[in-house]
């Protein structure tokens, strides 16, 4: 049963996604600080759920973190923005943009996963 709770969180993470590339976009900025920012702030989340729920609760922290946050960040996306700026010249933003991204992203989940120890 948890791969249906997978399922409606993913949907739930895809559509928050929308709302802040949304809210971004109203904003007058580019699509690519909408994109890390969902994804800098997923990866956050996914590190605070795999500190607090995957020891005692593995079941939960898969729906949250695979489901609504895999939902919610979006890998792809990012690939395609990158792939844009090179296919149009600009070699240093897609590579700032790809490499900048993994390093925002994975720093973020270590300090999720820091917060909770702190919290602890």
């Amino acid at each position: 049963m948890t791969w249906l709770w997978v399922a409606l969180a993913g949907g739930l993470g895809a559509v928050l996604r929308h709302l802040v590339h949304l809210g971004v976009h109203r904003g007058g900025s580019p699509s690519t600080r909408a994109t890390l920012a969902v994804n800098v702030l997923g990866s956050f989340g996914i590190g605070i759920a795999h500190a607090a729920l995957l020891p005692a609760a593995p079941e939960a922290a898969t729906i949250l973190a695979t489901g609504l946050l895999g939902g919610f960040t979006t890998f792809s996306t990012a690939s395609v923005e990158a792939a844009e700026l090179w296919r149009d010249g600009r070699r240093w933003g897609a590579l700032r943009l790809a490499g900048g991204m993994l390093l925002l992203c994975v720093l973020a989940c270590l300090l999720g996963a820091r917060f909770v120890a702190f919290l602890s």
